[in-house]
Parts: C-alpha cells; sequence; structure tokens
C-alpha cells in the first residue's frame, strides 16, 4: 500500500517481489530499510522452501515474520495518514 500512495506501481513481471522491497524503501525512506531488508529475507528462504527443500522454517521463525509484519503495519498506517492523509483507511 505504501508503494502505491507514493505513487508507484510494481508490476507482475519477473523479480516483482524483490522490487516490492526495494520500492518499500523508496516510498517510505530509511524507516522501512530494516524490515524491507527482514522480509527480503524471507523471501529467500521462502523459495529455498518452495523449491529446494521442505522443513526449513522453524515455528519461530514463523511467530517473527508475523511480529515483524505487526510491526511494518504499525509503522506504514501512520506514515500514511501522515503523507498521504487521503488514502488513509
Amino acid at each position: 500500500m505504501a508503494i502505491a500512495c507514493a505513487g508507484y506501481r510494481v508490476t507482475t513481471s519477473a523479480g516483482h517481489h524483490k522490487i516490492s522491497f526495494e520500492g518499500v524503501k523508496l516510498a517510505i525512506g530509511k524507516a522501512a530499510a530494516p524490515y524491507s531488508d527482514y522480509f527480503d529475507r524471507c523471501r529467500r528462504k521462502r523459495n529455498v522452501i518452495d523449491y529446494d527443500d521442505a522443513c526449513v522454517a522453524t515455528e519461530t521463525e514463523a511467530q517473527e515474520i508475523v511480529k515483524k509484519a505487526k510491526e511494518f503495519l504499525d509503522m506504514v498506517e501512520p506514515w500514511i495518514a501522515e503523507n498521504h492523509p487521503s488514502l488513509k483507511a
């Protein structure tokens, strides 16, 4: 949502997930970098799970990504409200 609010659009072409994580850093700035980098590492790990192995992610890792996603949401929503108030949910 932050990417769209900033006026960008990520297409569904090859590499679109990676571009999304780069795009959120461009849209929000430095505050998004730790989350973007974290979610990109998770994306790469998911690719290993999907294409090479099984049972790679642990329950702890699954809980951690849910926690990080909530933290990211808590960062993005105020950013949208401040920078794009007409788009606030």
